[in-house]
């Protein structure tokens, strides 16, 4: 029995088929890619709130010279006060 086709692109349906499944399949995995891509994303963003409202801090290389010019401040706030004290009364004026 011979295959009758009529003509309307009967024999390239396969080919379409195929293609199509293809691209279906492709699609899907972009589609779970992206995905993973924005629940990592949403899961280090959340990582990163949750640590920073600890009251742990983490160090930073450049932690030091924020802490020495606090602590230079410092220094110099108590230098002024120091020097607007009152001087002590002098030594040995008796009565």
């Amino acid at each position: 029995m011979e295959t009758m086709t009529c003509g309307c692109g009967e024999d390239r349906i396969p080919g379409v088929l195929a293609r199509g499944v293809v691209a279906l399949a492709l699609t899907g995995l972009t589609v779970m890619a992206v995905t993973a891509c924005l629940l990592a994303g949403v899961l280090w963003a959340f990582t990163r709130w949750r640590d920073r409202a600890r009251a742990e801090r983490e160090e930073s290389f450049f932690d030091g010279f924020g802490r020495w010019e606090e602590e230079r401040a410092e220094e110099r706030a108590e230098e002024r006060a120091e020097e607007r004290a009152e001087p002590p009364p002098p030594r040995g004026s008796g009565s």
